[in-house]
């Protein structure tokens, strides 16, 4: 099925790490309920049961249309005390991308996902880039203009890459949805901002293999610089 989430849950997603760039995979307790369930949570607002009719609906929000079925949707019952954000480990696929496909798109295997490997200080010039179908992404502060804490991107060398190659960028980064990446959010660390650089896992039926970087603490304030379509 799919749900919206009520305000005190979407607060609680904003307050936990993505599992991706633009998802959240959670398990959490319905009222009522004994065991946990899992979700896939998407802007930290719509919710989808991530089980064995995850691909029917999520086929649905993209036929109907994002904006509509997050309008239409009941709310998920569910105890906020009890969302926990399911590890990266449990999706990770083991999937073989040939080294002439990896060649071909510019694309890396092996190596460890961003989160798992070792934390450097941002050099205060590289350019990172967050990619979304949606132009209120939810994890950029657009009051104080930086990243929320637990936030993935890519570089923009990758995203530069991606678009110059015509790689399909819901398969390079590994994301559980179709919808059409339409924006491009312009980050630019300070030197005093932390960030983990690592390379995206096969997940979803997806190869991966994109860059991907995760800032755990978020952004420094005014490291947002902009927003453009994808690709321009």
């Amino acid at each position: 099925m799919i749900f919206k989430a009520s305000d005190l849950d979407q607060a609680k997603f904003l307050s936990l790490s993505e599992t991706g760039m633009g998802y959240q995979i959670i398990e959490a307790r319905r009222y009522g309920k004994v065991n946990k369930e899992s979700f896939v949570v998407y802007n930290s607002e719509l919710i989808i049961d991530y089980d064995n009719q995850f691909s029917e609906f999520k086929r649905k929000t993209i036929t109907e249309g994002y904006s509509i079925m997050l309008n239409k949707a009941n709310k998920l019952s569910i105890e906020t005390s009890s969302i926990s954000l399911v590890p990266r480990s449990k999706i990770t696929e083991s999937r073989y991308f040939t080294e002439s496909q990896n060649k071909a798109k510019s694309r890396e295997s092996g190596g460890k996902g961003a989160a798992e490997s070792s934390q450097e200080t941002a050099n205060g010039k590289e350019l990172f880039v967050r990619l979304s179908a949606y132009k209120n992404d939810k994890r950029i502060d657009f009051v104080n203009n930086r990243l929320l804490p637990g936030t993935f991107t890519t570089t923009n060398l990758d995203y530069s890459l991606c678009v110059r190659l015509s790689d399909d960028p819901i398969d390079r980064y590994a994301l559980p949805n179709d919808e059409q990446l339409k924006w491009a959010f312009s980050i630019q660390p300070k030197t005093t901002d932390i960030l983990q650089r690592g390379i995206v896992q096969p997940a979803f039926g997806r190869n991966g293999g994109g860059v991907e970087a995760y800032f755990k603490n978020g952004t420094s304030n005014n490291t947002y610089s902009g927003t453009k379509p994808y690709g321009k």
